[in-house]
């Protein structure tokens, strides 16, 4: 009987604290005095002396009811409700097949110009740093080219792309 008296103590110790902090989290006054009922209920059942830290442990035990709720309210929100009206709202990351193909257009037309420039080293750098995924040293290793004129070829390489992808907009 005495944990049971120390419970009630420790819940009324904080229940003010507790009620602000629900507040804060669920944003409605009458939702956090619920919630600090239901935290009542839940610690009268626990063990105190077995608790380190009862007014951490209060708290805890309010944000999961808040998330609880939360949750709860979201898929309350949508029964009963129109499935295709529901799922208009939510965000499709798919691209779209129109989006597929201008994608596919725009990269054939950039790897059709890094085959035209004239420069083989130029073609070969940027293949290897934007496709293999080398650095500009091991570029500059393989090739045999100064870490400087590796830079200078992706970036003038990469400027004619920029260029042909513009062009096809």
């Amino acid at each position: 009987m005495d944990g049971k008296r120390t419970s009630l103590e420790l819940y009324q110790t904080h229940r003010a604290t507790l009620l602000s902090y629900a507040t804060r989290l669920s944003g409605d006054k009458t939702v956090a005095e619920d919630i600090v009922q239901d935290v009542w209920l839940l610690f009268s059942r626990q063990r105190v002396e077995t608790i380190a830290a009862p007014l951490n442990y209060l708290r805890t035990i309010v944000r999961n009811l808040v998330i609880t709720r939360v949750r709860k309210e979201g898929v309350e929100n949508t029964a009963g409700s129109d499935f295709e009206a529901v799922t208009a709202e939510i965000a499709d990351d798919q691209v779209s097949p129109e989006e597929n193909v201008a994608s596919r257009e725009a990269m054939k037309r950039i790897v059709d110009a890094i085959a035209a420039m004239p420069d083989p080293r130029q073609r070969q750098a940027i293949r290897m740093y934007h496709f293999e995924g080398l650095k500009l040293r091991e570029i500059a290793v393989h090739l045999d080219l100064s870490l400087t004129r590796v830079h200078g070829l992706i970036e003038d390489g990469m400027a004619i792309c920029d260029r042909v992808r513009k062009e096809g907009q």
